[in-house]
């Protein structure tokens, strides 16, 4: 009996590592919009593409306190906020094609309720048609070449 348990987890234990790692691309929640470059261009006010987190709050640096959320058991969490980003100027250089990264789906929630921006969520919605429409504004856009890698 203990010997086929024993043989049944050095299976299981075998099995386990032959799957394949997820691409980091595809990891986390993301979004892709289009969005207009805000920002004066001084050290102070840089200019970057709108809802990205500043330089300093990037760094951890001058972010907002995270606010605790309640939970039945354990820590308090902080509030969901954009890990990463990574952005591209449209063709004409008054919009950016930006890539927000987060660990919950409800930090994009003001991003999402912009009405006036184009969003797509990654996953959800196809390869081609993120492309088609990305490409109104950067000629030759494709996903194969854009995108955050976080580790």
């Amino acid at each position: 009996m203990v010997q086929r348990l024993l043989t049944l987890t050095i299976a299981l234990c075998a099995l386990m590592g032959a799957q394949p790692r997820v691409d980091p691309r595809f990891t986390y929640h993301r979004i892709i919009c289009v969005v207009p470059f805000t920002g004066s261009g001084t050290s102070a006010d840089p200019k970057r593409p709108l809802y990205s987190p500043t330089p300093s709050a990037v760094a951890g640096q001058g972010s907002p306190t995270p606010t605790p959320a309640t939970t039945v058991t354990g820590p308090p969490k902080a509030a969901p906020t954009i890990m990463a980003y990574m952005h591209v100027a449209s063709d004409d250089g008054k919009f950016a094609i930006v890539e927000f990264v987060a660990n919950d789906i409800s930090a994009f929630a003001t991003i999402m309720a912009d009405k006036s921006i184009t969003v797509f969520v990654k996953g959800t919605d196809s390869k081609a048609s993120i492309e088609v429409a990305l490409q109104k504004y950067k000629k030759n856009f494709s996903l194969d070449q854009f995108g955050v890698v976080l580790p």
